[in-house]
């Protein structure tokens, strides 16, 4: 089971998509589960006018994410190339460069492709927000077969998102995960009206906000001046303490001292990274 703490973003609506992030079942109709802070979430949204109904609604689905049954480890382990510090010092190096405006993108050659052609073994996964301004690779001044990206609007991580990173941990051996958070995020922009205006969004639009909302509502103690800046630090500090516990085989391999992951956040105007570790 996740700590109650942890499980601050674990929401799930059953307005119009079957499961979202942190939610786990397709029934709707399956009773929820709230953890404290679930609780406390609810009270904080209800407080308000009534304008709010369908997110009310939405909330009424919580449901914390139960770690999926163990699984036997797989009895040979890819090789990990670097470890996970160099990894992180990789990515800091890159970014470095690309920050001073040093990074160029140089193509693959043809011999390069084919190595690709027959495996991959990136060395970090990034899972960051679909936003066009902020692409890994370049960030990052990496090439093809370098990262393992997942990204959506918001940075948050679904079902299938846990998924693919821990394809790529354990199955192609990347020993590091950063959650990238960025700047002027409109995914967290939008939840923050939600949260604080009652905004109205419809469908998937409401469904992609929702698990970002208890980072809004915990930024709200804290830093209320600056929300939107406050909700998107906030956000992928939740994620990734959310992932550390997910899933049996990172936590393992985090034991094992095999993976780190981290939380950063990317300046759309310096172009700069600053990570959380």
């Amino acid at each position: 089971m996740v700590s109650r703490r942890l499980l601050l973003g674990a929401l799930a609506s059953g307005l119009a998509a079957p499961a979202l992030a942190w939610a786990e079942g397709d029934d709707p109709a399956t009773p929820s589960i709230l953890t404290r802070k679930g609780r406390r979430t609810r009270r904080a949204l209800k407080s308000q006018p009534t304008d709010k109904a369908a997110l009310d609604k939405a909330l009424a689905q919580v449901k914390p994410l139960e770690a999926p049954d163990a699984v036997e480890p797989a009895e040979v382990h890819p090789p990990q190339l670097v470890s996970p510090d160099e990894a992180l010092g990789r990515l800091k190096q890159g970014n470095a460069i690309f920050a001073r405006g040093g990074a160029s993108i140089v193509l693959p050659t043809m011999v390069r492709i084919a190595e690709l052609s027959k495996g991959q073994k990136p060395f970090a996964v990034i899972v960051g927000c679909s936003d066009s301004r902020v692409g890994p690779e370049l960030v990052f001044d990496c090439n093809l077969g370098e990262l393992f990206v997942v990204r959506v609007a918001g940075s948050t991580v679904s079902q299938e998102g846990l998924g693919s990173i821990v394809y790529a941990v354990e199955h192609l051996g990347a020993p590091l995960v950063v959650v990238l958070g960025h700047s002027k995020c409109g995914a967290v922009g939008a939840a923050v009206d939600v949260a604080t205006k009652h905004s109205e969004l419809h469908g998937s639009l409401l469904n992609m906000v929702l698990p970002i909302i208890p980072a809004v509502l915990e930024a709200q103690e804290t830093h209320p001046a600056d929300l939107q800046d406050a909700a998107i630090h906030q956000n992928v500090r939740d994620v990734a303490a959310r992932l550390r516990v997910a899933d049996g085989t990172l936590a393992e391999k985090l034991s094992e001292g095999r993976l780190k992951i981290v939380s950063a956040t990317y300046d759309l105007a310096s172009g700069v990274v600053a990570f959380d570790a």
